[in-house]
């Protein structure tokens, strides 16, 4: 059997040392680019593979020992300023990835997109200067599509949420489609027929329209699915009672409680007994729905680039990862506790 290809080999193969090897496949910033090249180039020639066990064994002394200002991954805020997370879902997602950073022998520094005279290739020389490779970007909440100009190549990167980005790099984010999917088995549960449809359009868009398809899928009543389907571009409450006013569901499904309260007076006002139930509420809200568990979604990302730097995976991949995480149903106070029966064979 031919011997192992080490680093030691292809330091002597390439002229350099053997910490300027482990550097350069890691796509370093801290070595030139025609030294990261030409070890590359030598390292395929010679057949290198890396060492699984190796790469283990460094991720366990890694989470042994608390980070350092050499190893630090980049939380880069694609929207908003950093340090604002006066959203709660910006917070959750902020500390979910600093816990799995720090756990992974990580820091986690923050830089922001929209802060003055930055832009994205100025953020990549930034983060070359500073020697961080690993880059987690945060969730959209305004845009659908992100389409970024940066030096892909020096980074090793995964996003948070299911905005479509150009290019595609992995991802993390929340499973919209299981989310509606449990909501409508919940509402038949409850012998609900007629569940109405009032979602944020954006939401539904970023999600690639999963929203959209499981309430298809799933309603209690198919034949009357198209008519009840009704995602909002904009909240407008003239249009909404009008809508209420014709089809006259027993239930409606919003983004949020913001939309939810709105809902509400508007119920009252028209005699409408309707329950409502969301996309996304609270642990221990009131409001029925799908939490959808940021802090972990956050962490996975974490891992998703820490796995690339172990890997010494840089660049865009030619087959992007989503890991999408279910949400956890709430049963809150806006729907009808009576539940009824359904077939032994569906499962929630």
């Amino acid at each position: 059997m031919p011997s192992r290809c080490t680093l030691t080999s292809i330091a002597q193969a390439a002229g350099v040392s053997v910490s300027t090897v482990s550097y350069a496949l890691r796509g370093d910033p801290r070595i030139r680019r025609e030294t990261i090249e030409r070890v590359a180039a030598v390292a395929k020639e010679l057949g290198y593979r890396p060492n699984p066990a190796v790469a283990a064994l460094m991720a366990h002394i890694r989470a042994g020992r608390a980070p350092n200002a050499e190893e630090k991954l980049a939380f880069v805020w694609v929207e908003g300023k950093s340090g604002d997370k006066n959203r709660s879902y910006r917070l959750e997602c902020w500390r979910g990835a600093s816990v799995r950073a720090a756990e992974l022998g990580y820091g986690l520094e923050e830089f922001s997109l929209t802060a003055p005279h930055m832009r994205p290739l100025r953020l990549s020389e930034i983060l070359k200067a500073r020697g961080i490779t690993g880059v987690v970007f945060s969730p959209t909440e305004l845009k659908t599509s992100v389409n970024l100009q940066m030096d892909w190549a020096a980074h090793a990167m995964a996003i948070i949420g299911n905005a479509r980005w150009s290019p595609e790099l992995h991802r993390a984010g929340h499973f919209h489609y299981m989310g509606m999917r449990r909501i409508m088995l919940e509402l038949a549960m409850r012998a609900y027929k007629r569940p109405m449809a009032l979602f944020e359009d954006a939401v539904n868009r970023r999600a690639n329209h999963s929203c959209e398809a499981a309430f298809l899928t799933f309603h209690p009543t198919p034949g009357s699915a198209r008519r009840l389907l009704h995602p909002q571009a904009h909240f407008d409450s003239g249009a909404i009672r009008g809508l209420l006013e014709t089809h006259r569901p027993d239930a409606l499904i919003v983004t949020s409680q913001h939309e939810a309260d709105v809902v509400r007076k508007m119920c009252e006002g028209l005699s409408l007994d309707a329950g409502i139930v969301a996309l996304q509420t609270t642990k221990d809200g009131e409001l029925a729905g799908i939490a959808p568990d940021h802090a972990q979604v956050a962490g996975n990302a974490v891992e998703l680039v820490v796995t690339q730097l172990q890997r010494n995976e840089c660049g865009v991949p030619a087959n992007p990862k989503e890991l999408l995480l279910d949400g956890h149903w709430v049963e809150g106070r806006s729907l009808r506790s009576r539940c009824v029966k359904i077939p032994p064979d569906t499962e929630l």
